[in-house]
């Protein structure tokens, strides 16, 4: 039976939706359903299926509302806290992650229990999506070199909102300048994305507008 260009149109919508909730980052998650939602509540025009159209419009609104949240209102959405070591969590939080920090920071577990280490939580409301780590130098910069943010919550501009253009972990604690030192290739090309460049000594910092 050979399908009509309407039918072909919606069984692609559906692919797009259900292809949507294989991403892991809730980002891509919203933008994929987003396509495939307002594609679907076309098609239930088209067909005059408006149950259809109504739903599919109502989800379209949803995505939508919730990326403009994610992406546009980050300072209401995320929160850097300091973390006292020794602390059960911290510990719990990178054990859990422990291979994929092998993997972005391999030299980060040989040095996490330094005594002048400090540690934030990046939280979004109650929940902990990320940890960064660093030292403060004498003359009061922070040096990063440990910046993870679980994979869901890669694409909500976490970076460029906390030491990147906005700036927040200076604001809040005080810090003169961030410097981040890279210590994977995947974490150079993060860095430069987000405003960063290579200076001596394999430092990093952010020459961009704060």
């Amino acid at each position: 039976m050979e399908l009509s260009p309407v039918e072909i149109f919606g069984y692609c919508a559906s692919a797009v939706i259900a292809y949507s909730l294989t991403r892991s980052s809730i980002v891509r998650l919203r933008w994929f359903n987003l396509v495939g939602a307002s594609s679907f509540c076309l098609y239930g025009i088209i067909i005059q299926a408006y149950p259809v159209a109504i739903l599919n419009g109502f989800i379209t609104l949803t995505n939508l509302f919730f990326l403009r949240r994610l992406l546009f209102d980050v300072e209401r959405q995320f929160s850097v806290l300091a973390v006292s070591r020794p602390s059960n969590y911290v510990d719990f939080f990178l054990d859990y992650h422990r291979q994929e920090i092998k993997h972005l920071f391999p030299r980060f577990m040989k040095v996490s229990s330094a005594p002048n280490r400090e540690y934030f939580f990046l939280t979004e409301r109650t929940e902990v999506v990320g940890m960064l780590s660093g030292f403060v130098e004498e003359n009061g910069n922070f040096v990063v070199d440990f910046d993870f943010v679980i994979p869901a919550y890669r694409d909500c501009h976490l970076g460029e909102y906390v030491i990147g253009k906005g700036q927040q972990l200076s604001k809040q604690f005080g810090f003169n300048e961030i410097v981040a030192l890279a210590d994977s290739y995947e974490h150079e090309n993060y860095l430069s994305r987000i405003g960063f460049s290579p200076k001596k000594n394999g430092r990093w910092t952010f020459d961009g507008e704060k």
